[in-house]
């Protein structure tokens, strides 16, 4: 049905960066730690279990580097004994929860095609390891939207992947056909034939494996549907709001280094081994770009520490001590190296910049 236009998916080039470390956002973690705690599931300790910052979930534009997200679908599934864990999670919250932001740009396009497109966008801006799009079959009246990731075929974690995304995608175009809407066909990367369950859920759909991508394909009449729901009061954000994921090497490291901050082990150790190299290997990258792990890590807790001040009321001393800092001394030390002033001259400075900005 959609064969020509799955041939054009295997020559779509994904753009990962050609030095950056393999990302994904924080918030493809949202629905798996929603799934895990209804079902009474230890969240944290899963978390835990794939060195994943389990305290990363306060901010779902935040990165995590993608080796520990595959480890984290692989530990889940086994130790909590659900073989379709990516189906289950994504069938049950479905596109919503994954992203809000992406949901929010597809209730406030204007149709169908608008809609995927714009949010293929998004994804392709914020994650290094998928290549998202819509293609039109040149020899039908069928459309295939796709969900390419970069990792290997043979990644025990595919089979998790496959499902998750295509719930997703199915998840996306109800948007505007309704709940009840169903592919005609379904193209699943993995390695296991769909279960009966699922199969269940898609009576009338061929459903196939293949490799590489993961893709639906629907009807081309639909292209042109508007929302089914209505869109939210606020205004929809461009797409150029959304931080793109870093295509440098250093530019990787400092996102992945912003949702680790809270962790009790800021050890470059640490650090090294959960962006998958060795401590040696790490120094020796970064004294290559001219810098080194503890100025990025200084930069790093001034940024965290400069956006607490600016937008919470939390003290100066708990903004330290959730940062890791036992003695006050060290922090201000730190914060002025950098920022000039201490963190109360920081935030009086701020605060009298917004009383001048209202009058």
């Amino acid at each position: 049905m959609v064969r020509d236009a799955c041939l054009d998916i295997m020559n779509q080039r994904i753009h990962t960066g050609d030095k950056s470390i393999p990302v994904h956002r924080v918030a493809i973690l949202r629905p798996f730690s929603l799934f895990l705690r209804d079902i009474g599931a230890p969240v944290e300790r899963r978390f835990q279990q794939a060195g994943l910052p389990y305290f990363a979930l306060d901010n779902v534009d935040n990165y995590v580097p993608s080796h520990r997200f595959y480890s984290f679908l692989i530990n889940t599934a086994q130790r909590e004994g659900i073989e379709d864990l990516g189906f289950h999670v994504s069938h049950k919250y479905g596109a919503d929860s994954a992203d809000p932001h992406m949901v929010h740009l597809l209730r406030h396009s204007t149709t169908l095609y608008s809609g995927l497109s714009k949010a293929s966008t998004l994804i392709n801006r914020t994650i290094t390891n998928f290549r998202m799009g819509l293609l039109r079959s040149k020899l039908d009246d069928f459309s295939c939207f796709y969900y390419r990731p970069s990792c290997d075929a043979d990644n025990p974690a595919i089979d998790q992947i496959g499902w998750f995304g295509i719930m997703i995608l199915i998840g996306m175009v109800r948007e505007f056909t309704g709940p009840h809407w169903q592919p005609t066909e379904i193209g699943v990367m993995g390695n296991r034939l769909p279960t009966q369950f699922i199969r269940e859920q898609f009576p009338n759909t061929r459903i196939r494996l293949v490799q590489h991508y993961s893709y639906i394909a629907l009807e081309n009449t639909l292209l042109g549907l508007p929302p089914s729901h209505t869109a939210h009061a606020l205004p929809a954000s461009p797409l150029s709001q959304f931080e793109p994921f870093a295509k440098d090497f250093v530019g990787s490291l400092e996102q992945i280094l912003h949702s680790y901050l809270q962790e009790n082990d800021l050890s470059i150790e640490h650090f090294a081994s959960a962006c998958n190299m060795s401590k040696r290997t790490l120094q020796r990258k970064l004294t290559d770009t001219g810098t080194s792990y503890s100025t990025l890590l200084d930069h790093a807790l001034f940024h965290f520490a400069s956006r607490m001040l600016k937008d919470s009321d939390m003290t100066v001393t708990n903004i330290a001590h959730q940062l890791g800092y036992n003695d006050m001394s060290h922090f201000t030390r730190a914060f002025r190296r950098i920022a000039g002033v201490t963190p109360r001259a920081y935030r009086q400075q701020h605060n009298l910049d917004q009383e001048r900005e209202i009058k």
